[in-house]
C-alpha cells in the first residue's frame, strides 16, 4: 500500500499577505472615506478589534475597516495602529494605520497602490512593510480573521 502525503500550506506566509504602513493625522473614518474615493475600494467599518495590552491592564480598541476586491481575489483591511497611548504594533510607532492585503498581490500592483495612496494629500507616508519584520504577525492575522468573520456573521445574520 502506497503512503499518502498531505501538505498543508501556511496562509500567513508573505506570499498571501501584503502590508502597507500609512501615516496620517486624520481620524480613521476620514481616512477610510478618502481611500474609498479611490477605485476598487469600499471600506466598511466593523467593530473595534480588542487587543489585550499588559501595560494598560485591560483590552485596548483598534478600529477596523474592510472590503473585498473579488475581481482580483484580494481583501483589504485598514487597521488603526494607535489607540490613545498604545500601539497595535509598537515597533512601527511612526505608522498610524496598517493596510493589510490578503491574497495574491504583485509588485506592479503594490507600486500602483502606493502611488495612488500618495495622491491623497493627507497621507504623509505610504510604505510597504515586510510581514516577516513583525514578531507576532501570524497571531495578529489569526485574531483579525476571527474578528472579521464574527462581524460578517453579525452583518449577514448567520447563526
Amino acid at each position: 500500500m502506497a503512503n499518502k502525503r498531505i501538505f498543508l500550506e501556511s496562509r500567513s506566509g508573505s506570499t498571501f499577505y501584503t502590508l502597507v504602513g500609512l501615516s496620517s493625522q486624520l481620524k480613521d473614518y476620514r481616512l477610510s472615506f478618502l481611500i474609498n474615493k479611490l477605485p476598487g475600494f469600499d471600506l466598511v467599518r466593523f467593530e473595534d478589534l480588542m487587543v489585550s495590552v499588559p501595560e494598560a491592564g485591560d483590552s485596548v480598541a483598534f478600529s477596523v475597516y474592510t472590503c473585498s476586491d473579488e475581481e482580483n481575489y484580494n481583501s483589504y483591511t485598514l487597521l488603526s495602529n494607535r489607540s490613545s497611548d498604545h500601539f497595535l504594533i509598537p515597533a512601527f510607532r511612526q505608522t498610524d494605520y496598517l493596510l493589510l492585503i490578503e491574497g495574491p498581490f504583485k509588485k506592479q500592483q503594490m507600486d500602483r497602490l502606493l502611488k495612488t495612496l500618495r495622491t491623497i494629500p493627507e497621507i504623509l507616508l505610504a510604505a510597504e512593510i515586510k510581514p516577516e519584520s513583525i514578531k507576532q504577525f501570524e497571531s495578529l492575522v489569526s485574531d483579525l480573521e476571527l474578528h472579521v468573520m464574527k462581524n460578517i456573521k453579525k452583518v449577514t445574520h448567520i447563526p
